[in-house]
């Protein structure tokens, strides 16, 4: 498991992947914020239409981070993206599934959950795999990472 995340091939396609995923969500937030809250059940409202709008901004952010950040090698800074896009991702996923088990959000959260929670673990296993190999003493002998 360990050796496919450790190709630089495979942080590149995940990045522009989530790229993409934060671009559309950029798009859909600032542009169509109504109808992105209706797809998961949530009532429009100017204020949640406001926030939506602010929260795209957000997204574009984040689009620009794993965009321009796909081609970056093992270094410490690689190492802070990584984190930060998989707590975030980590984060949505978790409020999403508060918000549905409120009842606040519909079973369309569901799908965005499962994409999150994908995200959210590749992006800590390369930060892991990274972690591991900057202190190769902590692996047992005989194991590969």
């Amino acid at each position: 498991m360990f050796r496919i995340i450790e190709k630089q091939n495979t942080y590149q396609i995940v990045s522009y992947l989530t790229a993409a995923l934060y671009f559309y969500l950029f798009v859909m937030l600032l542009f169509f914020p109504g109808s992105f809250l209706n797809d998961i059940g949530i009532k429009t409202t100017e204020s949640a239409e406001f926030l939506a709008r602010r929260a795209a901004m957000l997204m574009l952010g984040f689009a620009v981070l794993a965009f321009f950040g796909r081609k970056t090698s093992f270094s410490p800074a690689r190492q802070v993206m990584a984190l930060a896009i998989s707590v975030n991702m980590a984060g949505f996923a978790l409020m999403g599934l508060f918000e549905f088990w409120r009842g606040f959000a519909n079973m369309g959260i569901l799908t965005a959950v499962t994409i999150e929670s994908i995200l959210a673990v590749c992006y800590f296993l390369f930060w892991l795999t990274a972690k591991r190999a900057e202190f190769p003493e902590n692996i047992p002998s005989g194991k590969k990472v």
